[in-house]
């Protein structure tokens, strides 16, 4: 049963202390929690502090490097002038994307401070509209 599955995993997370949990480990309970919520529409019963520090280890793991093939369409949009950011960790989710269209004209991409783009990001009601650039080694 799914719902007892769920209530045993967060009682069993919520029982640890905080710090006896890896960075991996957090990372592995923020994607179980946010799946379950996402795609099963069930709370979770997780600690408030605990959902903070799994859904932070998320965020601060750091991006994959650009593919020659994700730079290349980036430098597309720029020329088309169309306002993105480059690997955008997507609030509240934790989960870099590769490109996050804005909704205004001007400078982005590489072209300009990521950390000032990433804020601009956070805070645009960007419509959600990403793109995932594969390639050869990645899907």
């Amino acid at each position: 049963d799914r719902d007892a599955l769920v209530k045993a995993v967060s009682a069993r997370a919520a029982e640890m202390i905080l710090p006896s949990y890896s960075s991996e480990q957090r990372r592995q309970l923020h994607q179980f929690f946010l799946s379950v919520e996402l795609e099963a529409c069930l709370p979770t019963e997780l600690p408030i502090g605990l959902r903070d520090a799994c859904s932070q280890a998320m965020a601060d793991d750091e991006p994959a490097r650009s593919s020659k093939l994700h730079e290349d369409v980036s430098s597309k949009l720029t020329r088309m002038g169309i306002a993105h950011v480059n690997e955008l960790c997507v609030p509240g989710l934790g989960y870099y994307v590769n490109i996050a269209i804005l909704p205004e004209a001007g400078t982005s991409g590489a072209d300009a401070d990521g950390a000032a783009l990433a804020r601009r990001a956070a805070t645009a009601k960007y419509a959600g509209i990403v793109i995932e650039v594969d390639g050869p080694s990645r899907y």
